[in-house]
């Protein structure tokens, strides 16, 4: 086990399981010395394309970093493609976001989006639940065109692109200033841990996190106003908040399904083996 754990955080709303383990004492009660850095280290200015995924994945391979969450899809990438860590699990939460336009926005559905710009962050959560949500509505892979943008609510309300997925606290922000939504996003995350994270201080972690997700179930209000905190108060009484689910172990067909969908969508160039990528529990 590393002497200290340092993990980054992916979402500030989304990963708030996380923060809750070191306030409260719960990763200390398991006797691990956890440090925890909050979402991108240089902010909006740093969102190039794939930057916070690629940042962790430096800092993974490096040394600096020992644990990190980050979406189900890019887990899997991210570990193939740096051959050094392990998923170890399906994160605190189910992670949420919506497709949004603006308020004198011709759009009504996903289907009018089709060979239509929507504003994203590369390859994150948001990328891949935008493209699941689109094809859901019957618009084919081809027909379906995401755009990087490093601030996607400027790009949503400059009109530089008619659509954005969005996630917290972007879509209340949009929302405050008329824009309206087109779909609902929803996806889960994977915790990717370095080689020098054993078994049983991810058995240690896994609790501590779970012991965090109670705590926040407990605690709704306080959860609004931590989860949200980004917002104005009456903001957070509103705003879209992640399901607590807690870790869970990730099985081989959910591996196996999410594998076969990045294979035809050519986000692999090759199929990773699932004792390849995911520590088995």
């Amino acid at each position: 086990m590393p002497r200290k754990i340092r993990l980054q955080s992916d979402s500030n709303a989304h990963d708030r399981p996380w923060r809750v383990a070191v306030e409260q004492g719960f990763f200390k009660d398991e006797g691990l010395d956890v440090e925890y850095n909050e979402d991108n280290p240089n902010g909006i200015a740093g969102r190039v394309e794939n930057f916070s995924e690629r940042w962790k994945e430096s800092q993974l391979q490096q040394g600096a970093l020992e644990v990190y969450p980050v979406c189900e899809w890019g887990a899997i990438e991210r570990v193939q493609t740096l051959g050094k860590g392990k998923i170890i699990g399906l994160d605190t939460t189910a992670r949420t976001g919506a497709i949004m336009v603006r308020k004198d926005s011709a759009v009504t559905s996903l289907t009018d989006l089709r060979n239509v710009p929507i504003a994203v962050t590369w390859h994150a959560g948001t990328f891949y639940a935008a493209i699941e949500a689109m094809e859901a509505a019957g618009v084919p892979f081809a027909e379906i065109k995401l755009e990087h943008a490093n601030d996607r609510l400027e790009a949503l309300l400059s009109g530089k692109n008619e659509a954005a997925a969005l996630m917290e606290p972007l879509v209340s922000r949009a929302a405050a200033t008329g824009c309206r939504q087109i779909a609902a996003l929803r996806w889960r995350g994977g915790i990717v841990a370095g080689d020098d994270v054993d078994d049983e201080t991810a058995r240690k972690l896994t609790h501590a996190l779970n012991r965090a997700v109670e705590w926040l179930r407990a605690n709704e209000q306080r959860s609004r106003d931590e989860l949200l905190r980004d917002l104005t108060p009456d903001q957070r009484q509103t705003g879209m908040l992640p399901e607590l689910v807690g870790v869970q172990s990730y099985a081989p067909a959910e591996f196996q399904e999410k594998v076969d969908w990045m294979m035809r969508r050519g986000f692999l160039e090759d199929a990773p083996d699932y004792k390849d990528v995911v520590r088995g529990t």
